[in-house]
């Protein structure tokens, strides 16, 4: 109970783990709840995948609810296959209690072979995703937000489309009828025809609040959640066109 109260207090933590057994068990998830991993840093061993050995010989990659990738100084995509190496693989497996990931320049055509092999571990846990600036195709895209079945909250930051390639074809699928009962954030988002596959993908999709900011084509996602939307929130200046043909009543909150 003493330390519920000083979960944002890192110092504090820190120094009830280092108190007794007791008090670290305790402690402990607190203090490793997050992990940013960074492209660049002042510290070698602090770059790219690097701090996942240290964490996992001391035990404190299950510990770790929310993951982001966070860009360095360039903006090209760095969240490449290159960087999960063998061993980079091995350790990033070991996160198995991920709820929360966030990156920062994700280029899913480098993905020849899917995402799956990378972040399917995460499938049965994850709630939240927040992808800034990724590249892509809407397949590629649509297929790795597919891969988490309990996924709720999503939000999508300045999406680079890229043309669909069509050396693997589309296999029809069943449905995989997954969540998506939370929240969905676009902001420059201008590739309406992702939304059409994303309902197909999910069976369906039952967002309660949407953020649409410089969004375009999202009458299909508006009508998608007309029974379950709560909150819509829209970019005053382009988005307000979108809600002539949107019924009234599923609009309860509008700012």
């Amino acid at each position: 109970m003493i330390i519920t109260h000083l979960i944002y207090d890192t110092s504090s933590l820190k120094a009830c783990a280092a108190t007794c057994f007791a008090w670290y068990n305790v402690a402990t998830p607190h203090l490793h709840h997050t992990l940013t991993l960074r492209q660049w840093h002042s510290e070698t061993e602090c770059r790219n995948l690097n701090p996942l050995a240290v964490l996992h010989e001391r035990g404190l990659l299950s510990h770790v609810k929310k993951l982001r990738f966070r860009s360095g100084f360039s903006r090209n995509p760095w969240v490449v296959p290159e960087y999960f190496d063998s061993w980079g693989l091995h350790y990033f497996s070991a996160l198995v209690n991920l709820q929360d990931l966030a990156i920062a320049g994700m280029d899913f055509s480098k993905f020849t072979s899917g995402t799956k092999k990378y972040f399917g571990h995460s499938s049965p846990t994850l709630r939240s995703i927040a992808l800034i600036r990724p590249t892509g195709s809407p397949r590629q895209l649509v297929d790795f937000l597919a891969l988490f079945q309990e996924l709720d909250d999503i939000k999508i930051v300045c999406y680079r489309a890229t043309p669909e390639t069509h050396d693997t074809p589309d296999t029809p699928r069943a449905p995989i009828q997954g969540s998506l009962r939370g929240k969905l954030a676009l902001s420059g988002f201008a590739v309406g025809e992702m939304f059409e596959r994303m309902i197909s993908t999910f069976g369906g999709i039952r967002f309660i609040s949407l953020d649409l900011d410089d969004v375009l084509g999202a009458q299909p996602l508006l009508d998608a959640c007309a029974e379950t939307l709560q909150t819509l929130r829209l970019d005053p200046d382009g988005m307000l066109h979108l809600c002539k043909r949107f019924s009234k009543r599923v609009v309860r909150h509008l700012s």
